[in-house]
C-alpha cells in the first residue's frame, strides 16, 4: 500500500545533506505520524500486531536476493547519499491510555533488496504495541509493512517486506574485520540524517539476553532512535545494524553523599551492532 506524502522532495531524499537541503526533523516526524496514524485509523494496515508478533518466529527466508558488494572506494558525501537513499524511517502507530489520538515510535531501517525488503532490529518489528507498521523511504513515499519474512530474537535482527519495486539498496558485506572505517547513519531522537564515523572495534558474544550471539562493536555515536540504522564501509557497502548501547561506568554509586545527588561517573559507551553475517544468515541458501 502507497501513500504519498506532501514532502519536499529534495529535502526528504537527503535530509541534512546540505546547506540547502537542511532536514526539517518536525515536519519529517509529523509526516510519519500522520501516515502511519491513517493507516491504523482506516483499519487498512495489511499485517495485525497479532500477525506480525506471530511473523517474528519465522527462522529463515528464501525471498531474498542481496546485491554484491561494491570495491569503489567513495567519497564520505557520496557514501551519506548512497545510505540516505537507502535508508527509511520505521514508524508504528499505537495509542496510549491517557488520550484518543495515535502516537508513533521511531526507528531506522535499510533496504537490503530493491524489492521491498528491509533489515531491521528484532526488538523493532516485535514491537508489541503498534497497531500498524510502515518504512518512509528517501523519495517521501510511505509504505506499510506487509510481512516479517524473518527474524532472529537473539541476533536482533529481522527482515521486513513492503509492496515496493525499484527501491534504493545497499549491498552486503559480511567479511569486514576489526579496524575497518565504518559510518553510522540513523536518526537519533528525532534527529533525521545523522551521519557519525568510526572504526570497528571488535565482534564479540553478548552474553545475558542476546544468549551469546555474535555482535560487532563500533567506536561511531548513535543513540535512541537509530535502532536498525545501517552501518557502512568506504565502499558504502552495508556491513551492520544499529541494535544497541552499554555504558562502562568507573563506578556507579547508587546512595548520595553529603546531601548530593549520586552521580555515576561514565567512561565510554560500546555500542552494539547486528553483523552483516546474521542478516545473511536469515536466507535460506
Amino acid at each position: 500500500m502507497l501513500l504519498p506524502l506532501l514532502l519536499a522532495t529534495l529535502a526528504v531524499a537527503v535530509p541534512g545533506a546540505d546547506v540547502d537541503h537542511a532536514a526539517d526533523d518536525r515536519a519529517i516526524f509529523s509526516q510519519l505520524e500522520a501516515a502511519t496514524a491513517a493507516l491504523a485509523e482506516a483499519g487498512k494496515s495489511p499485517l495485525t500486531s497479532q500477525q506480525r508478533l506471530e511473523q517474528c518466529k519465522r527462522g529463515q527466508t528464501s525471498k531474498v536476493s542481496f546485491r554484491t558488494p561494491t570495491k569503489d572506494g567513495l567519497a564520505g558525501e557520496e557514501t551519506y547519499r548512497r545510505a540516505a537513499a537507502a535508508s527509511v524511517l520505521i514508524g508504528s502507530a499505537y495509542k496510549c491510555n491517557k488520550c484518543t489520538r495515535w502516537h508513533n515510535t521511531l526507528a531506522s531501517g535499510v533496504v537490503v533488496d530493491p524489492d521491498g525488503v528491509v533489515a531491521t532490529n528484532y526488538h523493532v518489528a516485535a514491537g508489541e504495541t503498534g497497531e500498524a507498521m510502515g518504512v518512509l523511504t528517501s523519495d517521501g513515499k510511505f509504505y506499510a509493512v506487509t510481512e516479517v519474512l524473518a527474524a532472529n530474537k537473539d541476533k536482533d535482527v529481522a527482515l521486513l517486506r513492503v509492496a515496493a519495486k525499484g527501491l534504493a539498496a545497499l549491498p552486503l558485506r559480511d567479511d569486514a574485520g576489526a579496524g575497518a572505517p565504518i559510518y553510522c547513519y540513523s536518526h537519533p531522537a528525532n534527529s533525521f540524517g545523522c551521519v557519525s564515523e568510526g572504526v570497528i572495534a571488535r565482534y564479540c558474544r553478548l552474553p545475558g539476553e542476546r544468549n551469546g550471539a555474535i555482535f560487532m562493536q563500533i567506536t561511531a555515536d548513535y543513540a535512541r532512535g537509530s535502532s536498525g540504522g545501517p552501518i557502512l564501509d568506504r565502499e558504502g557497502n552495508l556491513v551492520g545494524l544499529v541494535s544497541s548501547t552499554s555504558p562502562v561506568f568507573y563506578d556507579n554509586p547508587t546512595v548520595a553523599k553529603d546531601g548530593k545527588p549520586a552521580v555515576p561517573n561514565l567512561q565510554m559507551v560500546r555500542h552494539n551492532c547486528v553483523t552483516a553475517r546474521a542478516i545473511r544468515e536469515l536466507v535460506a541458501r
